[in-house]
């Protein structure tokens, strides 16, 4: 009788059970052989998935049509999801990261793959210091997307999950950074999508769309707000009704973080490479290359593409009238875990940001903060932020640091030298 071994089957954890949780429970159970545990939070909500497997399941509509037919286990307790799992994918909001990576250390594989989708700004700071074991000390290796790879929203929690867009391809990069072409190769057969493998983090936190196409539309819609409410047949389309000057805004900030790149390109003598790290309108193009009609700027991107119809974030504030909703991701996540962390690389960089300092002046005042005093961010106001400065990053030379050599990316430079010869 002929002993073979026994090959355990592929395990990939999930973590949040938003929009996004819910949409990669549904993807990765076309595309991933294996097992797929989901972690949950609150208990109500395990319950309810939970409630929904025992029927019909999870599934879509929209771009996507189909189950999560791959779903084993679903949990509120990260013991009893992530000690088994070779993948942990956390689909939160930024604020969470940290959290999520609290709750599942303890229990994470030796050598473990944990991916963030999407990482946003600074998550490479928190992996690199709430993760234990990532190489070369040891087995473990990060990955995060630019961006979340659909446009989606819940229907039914637990039960029905819409996509009204997939995004043709999104970067992604890893740490240590020499690993960041496998893991793209194995993320892309996860999510049946491009991923564009890039140099280093830096790549994620400057190239973060949502920092200025959220930021900036809420300001172009909103700055002038002055208290009036809406019918919900007035509520302007957050991208349908983009104006050109809306449009410009956004540009200038993706330029602006375009600057910060290039000077630290400088700074690193050419050991950082920077030329993959798109402007907001080359983002646009390659995002939604068929859905779009008009790619002519950022604006006619908006107009054109194909979430045009989303409205402009609201809550009721009287029977039947609406006014600006300021407590969303658009502004909570994207000002704080975005523009923020791009301004203080900015700091470091010495790259004067006006339009950045712009949005932020006024979002901040709008969610409660108070990140920006006089030009400068407040180190009080930032002390709990995945910024650079937090992880020991003063100058230009400590942030080249960081990316060339502190995340892996001295190996990649090295090919890449080597290649030129």
């Amino acid at each position: 009788m002929t002993n073979r071994a026994v090959t355990a089957t592929p395990v990939l954890t999930i973590c949040g059970s938003g929009n996004g949780g819910h949409a990669l429970a549904v993807v990765a159970s076309q595309n991933f052989e294996g097992d797929i545990n989901w972690l949950v939070h609150p208990d109500e909500t395990a319950a309810l998935v939970h409630k929904s497997m025992a029927g019909e399941g999870l599934r879509s509509t929209g771009a996507i049509t189909a189950e999560a037919n791959r779903l084993r286990v679903v949990s509120s307790n990260a013991a009893d999801v992530i000690p088994n799992a070779d993948i942990v994918m956390i689909v939160a909001p930024a604020f969470a990261h940290a959290e999520i990576l609290r709750e599942i250390v303890p229990y994470l594989k030796e050598s473990v793959l944990i991916g963030c989708l999407p990482s946003r700004g600074g998550f490479e700071f928190e992996a690199s210091r709430l993760i234990p074991g990532i190489e070369p000390e040891g087995q473990r290796k990060v990955f995060g997307l630019q961006t979340l790879p659909w446009s989606t929203r819940i229907v039914e929690k637990g039960a029905i999950v819409n996509f009204s867009a997939v995004k043709a391809r999104v970067s992604m990069a890893a740490l240590p950074g020499w690993h960041a072409n496998d893991i793209a190769i194995q993320v892309s057969k996860i999510l049946g999508i491009e991923i564009i493998p890039t140099e280093t983090f830096l790549d994620m936190t400057l190239g973060n769309p949502g920092q200025f196409i959220h930021t900036g539309l809420m300001y172009g819609h909103l700055a002038s707000w002055s208290g009036e409410s809406f019918d919900p047949e007035s509520i302007p389309r957050f991208f349908a009704h983009a104006s050109d000057r809306m449009g410009a805004l956004v540009e200038s900030m993706s330029d602006e973080a375009l600057a910060i790149a290039a000077a630290l390109e400088v700074e690193s003598g050419g050991r950082l490479d920077v030329s993959s790290i798109p402007g907001i309108l080359d983002w646009l193009r390659v995002s939604y290359p068929t859905q779009t009609a008009d790619t002519s700027t950022a604006a006619t991107c908006f107009r054109t593409g194909p979430i045009h119809v989303r409205p402009v974030p609201t809550i009721e504030a009287a029977a039947g009238m609406m006014v600006p909703d300021f407590s969303g991701r658009y502004l909570c996540e994207d000002v704080p875990f975005g523009l923020v962390i791009t301004k203080a690389i900015a700091e470091i960089a010495q790259v004067d940001t006006p339009t950045i300092d712009q949005v932020i002046s006024w979002a901040q005042e709008k969610i409660g903060k108070q990140y920006l005093v006089n030009g400068r961010l407040d180190p009080n106001a930032t002390r709990d932020l995945p910024i650079p400065q937090n992880v020991g990053c003063q100058t230009p030379a400590d942030l080249v640091y960081w990316y060339c050599i502190r995340s892996g990316a001295a190996a990649l430079v090295e090919r890449r030298t080597q290649s030129r010869v």
